[in-house]
């Protein structure tokens, strides 16, 4: 009889034992769950960005945006974004497509938001984002348009089924914990790259204008006497 007892009083440890255990796991499974959503919000940040400025560099050499996300893994043997990225948002990871006119987002900078995960425009050197880098210095002609406002066309370079892509975004439509950009969903999460805003480009000039990278620049005309 006292084994037993022995036997069931060492039964009932042990069950007490696992039922303070499942306790501490329910417990803190909220707090896993969000420390891992978290996480894969950064994560969605960091390869957006990467996106935009893969499509950044991709503008600088051709003088246009790229019509398929295939173009920026190899064009003319050359590689913009160092793999192909998935949305971490979704099952599937495909990326919602931002073409030319499509954009919502109000831009602040040449990827939609300034610095990544502060939703702040990152202001140029010698100015603010957007600016030529002179105090007080206006561009030469017309103002830029930004992308949000552009037609969805363009008039060189392919179209493979549609406008020309200047981001990507996130296709979940779930709330997000944090707030990127004034936006609380992934969906309105847009990683735009905006050749309006970017210093780099001369400022004045559609896509595709002769004098902006990938393009051959004019010799100036010969004065006549």
């Amino acid at each position: 009889m006292a084994a037993t007892g022995e036997r069931g009083y060492m039964l009932l440890v042990i069950m007490l034992g696992m039922a303070m255990l499942l306790f501490a796991l329910a417990a803190t499974a909220p707090s896993i769950a969000q420390q891992i959503k978290r996480e894969r919000e950064e994560e969605l940040i960091r390869r957006g960005t990467q996106y935009a400025r893969a499509i950044q560099r991709f503008y600088r050499k051709f003088g246009r945006y790229p019509g398929r996300l295939e173009e920026l893994e190899g064009t003319n043997n050359q590689r913009f974004v160092r793999r192909r990225f998935k949305d971490p948002m979704t099952e599937d990871g495909e990326w919602r497509l931002i073409r030319l006119g499509e954009a919502k987002a109000t831009p602040q900078g040449a990827f939609g938001a300034g610095q990544p995960g502060t939703g702040q425009p990152k202001p140029a050197s010698g100015g603010t984002a957007g600016s030529s880098g002179t105090s007080g210095a206006k561009p030469e002609g017309p103002a830029p348009v930004p992308v949000s406002q552009l037609a969805g066309s363009q008039k060189d370079g392919p179209k493979f089924g549609g406008a020309p892509i200047v981001g990507v975004a996130s296709r979940s439509v779930e709330s997000a914990i944090k707030e990127w950009n004034g936006k609380t969903h992934y969906n309105e999460w847009e990683f735009v790259y905006d050749f309006s805003m970017d210093t780099g480009i001369r400022q004045g000039q559609p896509p595709g204008a002769p004098g902006q990278p990938g393009k051959t620049p004019q010799p100036p005309a010969k004065p006549t006497n």
